[in-house]
């Protein structure tokens, strides 16, 4: 039994971690940088990019208290939007978090110059190494050792601000759009890293006390404390430092407090931006470690990532993330890094909206949210906007950089996770009910309508006679009353004629005939030459209107391969529906599985296998295998549809999901009973080892009857994209 992590951060530890991931280069340092794009009025930036980041706020939040389970927005994202989405979340966010990480702890060197003199590097490094060994330790004394980062900052912060606004300079405030509009979104597009570790807290929801009170009051407690300190804090160094000195400043905070708290008050702010940016760095930390611990359980990085130590917390995905955060501060110029993660942020806080939507459309029973983020959906709408024109003022490198990690996460996902993921999401839970909606609607439709009105049985190669009664058993079977069912032999005619009636073949008709008569069925029996059979059978289905082809597939050998490739091939264009009988031939039908649910091909499946079960008397079975590591949601949702289905028929009928981890095994062990089986054929494509539903009935002894149809509804491209997604 895995082994869990241990729930032991109360509110006010969520909100110092939540608190002491904003704290740091995004007050300490980016003022300054602001300032030069906006001027004074980087004061209301800062206000700007926190009303934006409080939609993905409030939509983690009511995500959090529904699965209060390690790995934050990639848990969220993953399970609302699927596995590759997840991944590309999860690799994203974990470097970017690193990289705000290193990036903090790279920066301690600028206010470290100013109380000592000590390598900035150096320091850092030593820094990094006694975090990673406290998040070794345990969370819970992470959690006590934020609480003293945090409320010792900002209990300095609140006095600088106090002190402060008695000191300000009007003259530093004018003329407040002094960039225009234009510098003003820009420069928010700039901070809003600053408010970005507001939802970090999620990430580590597994370990907090309550959840589903303590995570969404703690991170509305610290983004309200951060909107109103940040502009406070703002406003105050804009108002007490000269506009030429803050333009160009890496120390804005300790340079506005020369002015008013004088040399030890400089020293006291250095110490204190030392000590926010090493919260900064213990706070990522904690939350970037847990991104592949999750991902690890959900098998999308390597297995040992999810081991648990004896203190309870992820040694090796620790371990990983420390690792990379002591490369970046040696080798790697972190402040552009940093930029970079921030532009992948606001796509990611995009995604976070749209994952929050996802789960409430999908209705999903075990989304149970014990908050619920208010004025859905028009915050989440609001965050989504806000996000996408914000990235759009980042610049063409830091889009670049955020389509190279994005690029990075579908290539390990394509490399490494796509073959072991789950591949399932609430997004695509939202789109099965809302198809299966719509394919329950067409088949009560289609089994109303009592049969196919044209049915034709082409004959293009010798037929053994137990196969021949086959199909003139099911294609009279599938007529409506008064139907036209016709048997033509289609023959190619070497003289190089078009297609022509041909000479009656008095044996074949004969023989035909009398088949049909026993079986109590009238036909019409013809015959017909062409060049080329197979495009005149096409033709003919065309041009007389034929809506249901009944043919057969021989088992495959050196003498059938070519044939059964030209009769997949017909398969495919037929502008109708299409039955194709395999195996051996069909006696007393008193089971009939319907193999698959969902699919396409559903419709005409199940019509048809309702038709067999009035004339026959026969139980139908609905038969669904999904993937061994499914989720328990995903079968009870393909249950709720079988017994949506079984209110349109009068069959006895059973229904039977399973999970396995061969899907062919498992299907032969459910449906090998049967006296007929029904499944969908797809579109015939080369493959390198066959298509599955061949090997499927490659595999069966009973009797299969593949059906297709190329008379789907007309779906948008989006729309095949989506379907295929889906089934």
């Amino acid at each position: 039994m895995a082994k869990g992590l241990e729930r032991d951060l109360g509110l006010y530890a969520v909100f110092t971690i939540s608190v002491g991931a904003m704290i740091g280069s995004g007050i300490f340092v980016l003022p300054g940088l602001a300032f030069e794009i906006a001027g004074p009025a980087v004061i209301l930036a800062f206000v700007v990019a926190g009303l934006i980041v409080l939609p993905a706020a409030l939509s983690k939040a009511e995500m959090a208290t529904a699965m209060p389970e390690s790995g934050g927005t990639y848990l969220y994202i993953d399970r609302a939007m699927g596995p590759l989405m997840g991944t590309v979340a999860g690799v994203g966010v974990w470097f970017s978090l690193v990289f705000k990480s290193a990036f903090a702890l790279a920066g301690l060197g600028a206010y470290l110059t100013l109380i000592a003199d000590v390598p900035g590097k150096t320091f850092a490094l030593v820094i990094a190494a006694v975090l990673i060994g406290l998040n070794l330790y345990g969370a819970k004394i992470t959690g006590r050792a934020q609480q003293v980062f945090v409320t010792s900052v900002l209990a300095v912060l609140a006095y600088f601000v106090v002190r402060g606004s008695f000191s300000i300079e009007s003259g530093n405030l004018e003329p407040f759009f002094d960039k225009g509009l234009s510098g003003l979104i820009t420069a928010s597009a700039v901070v809003f890293v600053a408010y970005a570790g507001v939802t970090k807290i999620a990430s580590v929801a597994e370990e907090v006390k309550n959840p589903g009170r303590n995570i969404p009051l703690g991170m509305l407690l610290s983004i309200g404390v951060m909107l109103l300190l940040y502009p406070a804090m703002v406003y105050v160094v804009v108002g007490t430092t000269p506009p030429e000195l803050l333009a160009a400043s890496t120390t804005p905070v300790a340079d506005s407090a020369t002015g008013f708290l004088g040399s030890l008050g400089v020293d006291v702010i250095s110490v204190t931006a030392i000590v926010a940016l090493t919260g900064m760095a213990n706070a990522g930390i904690l939350a970037a470690s847990r991104y592949p611990f999750a991902m690890s359980r959900n098998s999308l990085a390597p297995q040992p990532l999810q081991h648990i130590g004896r203190r309870g917390t992820p040694t090796v995905a620790i371990l990983a993330t420390g690792g990379l955060l002591l490369l970046l501060i040696a080798f790697v110029p972190i402040i552009d890094l940093a930029k970079l993660a921030s532009a992948f942020k606001l796509a990611v806080f995009t995604f976070i909206n749209l994952a929050l939507i996802s789960f409430r459309q999908s209705k999903l029973d075990w989304y149970q949210p014990a908050f619920r983020s208010p004025l859905y959906p028009w915050v989440q709408i609001f965050g989504i906007v806000g996000c996408l024109v914000l990235l759009t003022q980042m610049g063409w490198v830091p889009l670049a950089g955020a389509v190279g990690i994005t690029t990075f996460g579908v290539l390990w996902y394509r490399g490494f996770g796509k073959s072991r993921a789950i591949k399932d999401s609430a997004l695509l839970d939202a789109l099965r009910i809302r198809s299966t909606g719509r394919l329950v609607a067409m088949t009560q439709e289609a089994i109303s309508t009592g049969g196919h009105a044209h049915v034709l049985i082409p004959v293009l190669r010798s037929t053994r006679r137990s196969r021949m009664e086959d199909l003139i058993r099911f294609g009279t079977m599938f007529a409506q009353p008064r139907a036209v069912v016709e048997i033509i032999e289609f023959e190619q005619d070497r003289s190089g004629r078009g297609r022509h009636p041909a000479g009656i073949d008095h044996r074949f008709e004969e023989r035909t005939t009398e088949l049909a008569s026993r079986m109590g069925a009238e036909v019409f029996v013809r015959r017909i030459q062409s060049k080329d059979p197979e495009e005149t059978l096409l033709e003919y289905v065309e041009d007389f209107g034929v809506d249901l082809v009944v043919s057969d597939l021989p088992r495959e050998s050196r003498g059938t391969r070519r044939f059964i490739h030209e009769m997949k091939d017909v398969r495919d264009h037929l502008p109708c529906d299409s039955i194709f009988l395999r195996n051996r031939t069909v006696g007393q039908v008193r089971t009939v599985v319907i193999m698959g649910s969902g699919g396409p091909y559903d419709v005409l499946k199940i019509s048809l296998a309702a038709r067999i079960a009035a004339a026959e008397g026969s139980q139908l079975r609905f038969v669904h295998v999904l993937p061994e590591a499914a989720r328990v949601q995903q079968a009870d949702s393909i249950e709720s549809y079988h017994h949506r289905l079984e209110e349109l028929v009068t069959a006895d009928t059973v229904s039977a999901v399973s999970r396995a981890p061969d899907l062919i095994d498992e299907i032969a062990e459910v449906a090998g009973d049967a006296d007929l089986i029904v499944m969908g054929a797809p579109a015939h494509r080369v493959r390198l080892f066959g298509d599955l539903a061949d090997r499927i009935a490659d595999r069966l002894d009973a009797p299969v009857m593949m059906v297709h149809t190329n008379q789907q509804p007309r779906l948008a491209w989006y729309e095949k994209a989506l379907e295929r997604i889906i089934y």
